[in-house]
């Protein structure tokens, strides 16, 4: 069996063992292949391992012996699932891997935008406490997390983490899912008015400390705003000048779920004119991030080289889990499928 890894950097940096995968086959490891490369790599490959490359119907079009394909990520938005369903190619992912490491990095930011630890330690690393005339100069404006409004948009896996922590600092969470929009419409009577007899087994299933809205509501009343949902074709560019616009003035945003669902010139805009206080991003709409990127070097804006899921101890969790995906799979018993 051939067993196909085009993006094996992606799991290790020497860090992780992966010599697992060679009790399963011969392994051919690629480093940042070109698409030719790929084609005829892939032609005789039994089984593929990939994070982001893109495979549509021009490069599994090369692959007549592929029958498996192991998403090392939780997305897959990368792999043309109908091909696959029609040629009989099974492809696994790997929920819910990274929900504690996004969730930390989440508040990673948020702390980081509140209460001025860097431009603090900064200003201490060039002088500027030892040429102080106070024991505690107020240089940077701090505030404080308790109370202030935490929307999520997208309440899957890591946003109900980032629930839980923001409820452990006394925050408000307010909270927009696709799936609650449309219970929203749904319960409208022929005035407009809401029934909420339609919502009330909806929002049963939440937790106390979590108030659903309307996408509009979130905007207004949030001091933070973070995206937590999938890429699709209703949420590419949700974030853009319209929806900027419409949140608090001075408002923090934070985007760890998928680049494209923000309009880079336009949250640039936001920031450059004050409707945001900060941003911070996980993901760009083009990765690696390309020079001219709107977002690069932005003082206001924090951004991090899409690493929010990579700590060792969560990378060794993705590699665990992927194995055992392809192990299942090799037994007739195949978990974690994507449909």
């Amino acid at each position: 069996m051939k067993i196909l890894m085009p993006e094996a950097n992606t799991l290790t940096k020497g860090d992780i063992d992966l010599s697992a995968f060679e009790e399963f086959g011969d392994v051919v490891t690629l480093t940042n292949p070109t698409r030719e490369e790929l084609k005829k790599e892939i032609a005789d490959a039994d089984a593929i391992f990939i994070n982001k490359t893109v495979l549509n119907e021009e490069l599994l079009g090369c692959a007549k012996n592929l029958k498996y394909i192991g998403e090392c990520a939780t997305g897959f938005n990368n792999i043309d699932i109908a091909y696959c369903k029609e040629h009989g190619i099974t492809v696994t992912n790997v929920p819910d891997y990274s929900t504690n490491a996004v969730a930390q990095q989440v508040f990673a930011y948020i702390l980081a935008h509140y209460s001025k630890v860097n431009e603090y330690n900064e200003f201490v690393a060039n002088d500027g406490w030892v040429k102080s005339d106070t024991f505690a100069p107020f240089v940077f404006d701090t505030d404080e997390l308790f109370g202030k409004t935490l929307g999520l948009v997208g309440y899957g896996k890591i946003g109900k983490a980032v629930a839980k922590i923001a409820n452990a600092f006394g925050m408000n969470v307010l909270v927009y899912t696709r799936s609650y929009g449309r219970a929203l419409e749904m319960s409208k009577g022929s005035r407009g008015e809401t029934d909420k007899t339609v919502l009330e087994g909806f929002l049963n299933r939440t937790e106390s400390y979590v108030t659903y809205v309307s996408l509009d509501n979130l905007l207004k009343h949030s001091d933070i705003v973070s995206v937590h949902c999938p890429l699709n074709e209703e949420s590419e560019n949700l974030f853009c000048t319209e929806t900027f616009n419409k949140m608090r003035r001075g408002a923090f945003f934070i985007n760890t779920a998928r680049g494209p669902v923000v309009n880079e010139n336009d949250l640039k805009e936001a920031l450059d004119s004050g409707r945001l206080s900060g941003a911070a991003v996980d993901v760009v709409k083009v990765e690696p991030m390309e020079k001219d990127c709107p977002l690069k070097g932005h003082p206001k804006c924090i951004v991090t080289p899409h690493v929010a899921w990579a700590p060792e101890s969560t990378r060794k969790r993705l590699v665990a889990v992927v194995l055992k995906n392809f192990e299942k799979y090799l037994k007739g018993t195949p978990q974690n499928i994507v449909d």
